[in-house]
């Protein structure tokens, strides 16, 4: 894609965000886009939505995890978008009718970063990512099917726009999280007090300091990197589970903690 035909896209993404509509365009639009592209255009739809100084990017998230995830979407590898200032939520918050559009729900460890996380000699894994946390909480990621067929949406399309995000719900903060076992964590999502899914931490690249380490050289491969500051969906630990109507949500890490939140 030329900057102008990325800049063009990103503007029309961007204004249908804003708007808080169906997308009806994004499907065909990016049928034939590069994954490269799809970038290129994530980072410029960032730009548009920040532009005012009405929001600001609070951070990224992981997505797509798995190959069973990312390889049918027609991606190389796992994914990774923005979050925004806009849809940082605490425990108990309630989420007003009509957004997200269709909400669906994941359970993930949400990190929050103490220090920049710079270029080193060596790729970063999960042992020097962690010398860069201040935080880590038990989670969950909001996200929305806000397209009007979300079935001719591919990988690349997906990144363009945030890959589903809406909201970042920070939970239970994780004591003692050095001495977590992230792998064998177990983690839940539930619906009106129903089980909806469930899986292991090692479902996100073998454990939340794995994920965050491979966003922190993702990156800046990207020339981009994770700031002080920077909140971080580390990935779900399921698949996401899109819900049928108002309720309440809950995710939860057994023995940890967990956060809830409603929909009007």
């Amino acid at each position: 894609m030329t900057p102008a035909e990325i800049d063009e896209l990103a503007t029309r993404i961007a204004a249908v965000r804003r708007a808080r509509a169906v997308n009806d365009f994004l499907g065909p639009a990016t049928s034939a886009i590069s994954e490269a592209d799809a970038y290129k255009v994530q980072f410029a739809v960032a730009a548009k939505l920040t532009e005012t100084g009405a929001d600001r990017q609070a951070g990224w998230k992981v997505a797509l995890a798995t190959p069973d995830l990312y390889k049918p979407a027609g991606l190389s590898g796992p994914a990774f978008a923005g979050i925004y200032q806009s849809g940082i939520r605490n425990d108990g918050a309630s989420f007003e009718k009509g957004w997200p559009i269709k909400a669906g729900i994941e359970c993930e460890v949400v990190a929050r970063l103490a220090r920049d996380c710079d270029a080193l000699p060596k790729p970063y894994d999960a042992a020097s990512i962690s010398e860069r946390i201040g935080n880590l909480y038990c989670g969950m990621e909001v996200v929305d099917n806000r397209y009007a067929d979300i079935s001719k949406l591919n990988g690349r399309g997906r990144v363009c726009d945030d890959v589903l995000q809406a909201a970042c719900v920070i939970g239970t903060e994780i004591k003692d999280w050095r001495k977590v076992d992230f792998a064998n964590i177990q983690g839940s999502s539930s619906y009106e007090g129903k089980q909806l899914a469930a899986g292991p931490g090692s479902a996100v690249m073998g454990g939340a300091l794995v994920s965050l380490s491979w966003l922190a050289n993702k990156l800046i491969e990207h020339g981009k990197k994770l700031r002080a500051g920077d909140i971080v969906l580390t990935g779900s630990v399921h698949v996401p589970q899109f819900l049928p109507g108002p309720g309440k949500a809950h995710t939860e890490f057994a023995g940890i903690g967990g956060c809830t939140v409603s929909f009007a």
